[in-house]
């Protein structure tokens, strides 16, 4: 029922911009970083959109954690800059598209946590014996 879950659109257009990525550990001691409102918040209801991140500041941090989700668990082929332009755009509305998420009210491509939480798969990683080892899994299963 992944549908209950999507935020309608006046509630989506008025989340605020992932600003930063909360931090979440897994019980097998993998670390993974999610974007959100403020630093370790939880606050995953946040956006991302279109030029995001190109002025600097905390956006870029949440932009830069997304990329490396999409370049390492989605073929995403970015260069991850924090800087939310047309690739990563792109990028993900292929990902949330290839869910059947239906596209965001912000604009096709735009992240919001809601539909992201389904559709793509973050990138977590820890050291065991010096080697860092890396799994994908969506928040749900984190």
């Amino acid at each position: 029922m992944t549908t209950a879950l999507v935020a309608p659109a006046s509630t989506a257009s008025a989340a605020a911009t992932c600003n930063s990525w909360t931090t979440k550990f897994a019980a097998d001691g993998y670390r993974f970083e999610i974007p959100s409102i403020g630093r370790n918040s939880g606050a995953f209801n946040c956006v991302l959109k279109l030029n995001d991140g190109y002025n600097g500041g905390g956006v870029q941090s949440a932009v830069f954690v997304l990329q490396g989700s999409l370049n390492r668990c989605h073929g995403g082929n970015l260069v991850q800059d924090g800087k939310y332009g047309p690739k990563t755009r792109d990028v993900v509305a292929w990902v949330t598209a290839a869910a059947g998420l239906p596209q965001p009210p912000e604009g096709f491509g735009a992240y919001t946590q809601a539909p992201a939480y389904f559709a793509i798969k973050w990138l977590g990683q820890r050291t065991v014996g010096g080697e860092t080892r890396a799994v994908c899994r969506h928040l749900g299963t984190i």
